[in-house]
């Protein structure tokens, strides 16, 4: 009998299937895959196993690597961190930070004095006796008695102040912040304006260099050196900037929560939350923008201690600069409140942070610094210290007893 064939398109068919399933194989990188079997089948398969073999349950497989205990994760995790900042905790660093918080409470300490004593001032001007205390000014006059002009000059007084003390501050700090690029091309638009300016530099510096190889170099430079400010003094400066900044804004931040400093203006003049909430965006925009310009100061100040910063070190200093000394501050400050506590006072203080958040974001981008090659010890500053036992000292003493500044002849 002849041989059955099978038809045509049948075996096309079955040549297409196994070319797709192949190519299909090959995609999945698992090479050729046979037919499974059908369902019935595996089940008889598996009765015929079990009769055989008997029933045993298939391991569990294992879904990872063992892992320890939780306690012994938690033992290597601050194990790591302690390893990764424990120079914030050697002698170095910690000198650092006790010499830069006792700059920040004896810049906070003058700041708070002087605005007080600003206020009772300004009260005496309006005809109202007050007595000053470390958490409040006591002004001896009822709510109803005040006036429009009374309520501007006594608030808005030691704001101005505050601000011009900031401005003040400020100053020896101006030569060493770089203005923006598209401000210094405005002055050399044109490409003759260009050459012109290059030519001067260029011969500018020529002299001084030839000045400098003949000792002719003016006295009005050496004297002008010798008058330079030390990084401690600028280190306090900068500490009495944030606070008189602190003083002057925070009052406008939180206007919508509290009457207290300037904010009390704000809520006299408009007495409206939409008014209150935009002053407080501006005190805001403008805390973080002035910590931002001014954060690279703290970087410089690494001039007292370091020889260079680079950014192995660059965080950890701005932490026992900036960061350690603020805390530890504001923590002194708020004990020295008992047995009178002043939960507004603490939260107007703490308005300094925004002007400090920025110092993280900065260092992560900022440049090395590079200073000198002199063994510069590091060593607590006790002139320094000795000075802000006595001013803090004399000043909580007075205040806690109470200033009083009465005006003769008040009504009130």
């Amino acid at each position: 009998m002849p041989r059955h064939r099978t038809p045509l398109l049948k075996r096309i068919r079955r040549s297409l299937r196994q070319e797709f399933r192949r190519i299909r194989d090959e995609h999945r990188h698992h090479g050729y895959r046979p037919h499974r079997p059908s369902l019935v089948r595996q089940i008889r398969h598996w009765f015929r196993r079990v009769k055989e073999e008997g029933f045993r349950p298939k391991p569990r497989r294992r879904q990872g690597p063992h892992l320890p205990p939780v306690r012994v994760q938690v033992r290597h995790f601050f194990r790591r961190k302690r390893e990764k900042y424990g120079i914030l905790f050697s002698r170095r660093y910690l000198v650092i930070t006790l010499n830069s918080t006792v700059l920040f409470l004896l810049s906070f300490f003058l700041v708070h004095f002087l605005t007080h004593l600003v206020t009772g001032f300004a009260a005496w001007i309006s005809g109202i006796s007050t007595t000053l205390f470390y958490t409040m000014v006591d002004f001896q006059i009822r709510y109803w008695n005040w006036t429009e002009e009374m309520v501007i000059t006594v608030f808005s007084l030691p704001a101005l102040f505050a601000l011009i003390g900031a401005v003040l501050c400020s100053l020896p700090f101006i030569g060493k912040m770089k203005r923006p690029a598209f401000f210094h091309r405005l002055r050399y638009f044109t490409r003759k304006q260009r050459h012109r300016h290059h030519r001067e530099m260029r011969k500018r510096e020529l002299e001084k260099q030839v000045k400098r190889l003949h000792g002719d170099e003016p006295a009005s430079a050496n004297h002008r050196r010798s008058r330079k400010l030390s990084w401690t003094v600028r280190l306090f400066l900068l500490w009495t900037l944030y606070n008189a900044l602190t003083y002057f804004f925070s009052g406008m931040l939180y206007a919508f929560l509290f009457h207290r400093r300037f904010g009390y203006v704000i809520w006299y003049a408009f007495n409206n939350d939409l008014f209150e909430l935009f002053f407080a965006g501006v005190a805001f925009i403008s805390l973080i923008t002035i910590g931002y310009v001014f954060a690279a100061q703290f970087f410089y100040s690494a001039r007292m201690y370091l020889n260079d910063l680079t950014d192995r070190n660059r965080l950890p200093f701005i932490f026992s600069q900036a960061l350690f000394p603020f805390a530890i501050g504001t923590a002194v400050t708020i004990l020295l409140q008992i047995p009178k506590f002043d939960p507004s006072l603490v939260l107007l203080n703490f308005a300094l942070l925004f002007l400090l958040l920025p110092l993280p974001s900065r260092a992560a981008r900022f440049d090395s610094l590079h200073f000198d090659r002199t063994e510069k010890p590091v060593r607590p500053a006790w002139p320094w210290i000795l000075t802000a036992v006595i001013v803090i000292t004399a000043i909580m003493i007075a205040l806690k007893a109470g200033i009083p500044i009465n005006r003769e002849g008040s009504p009130y």
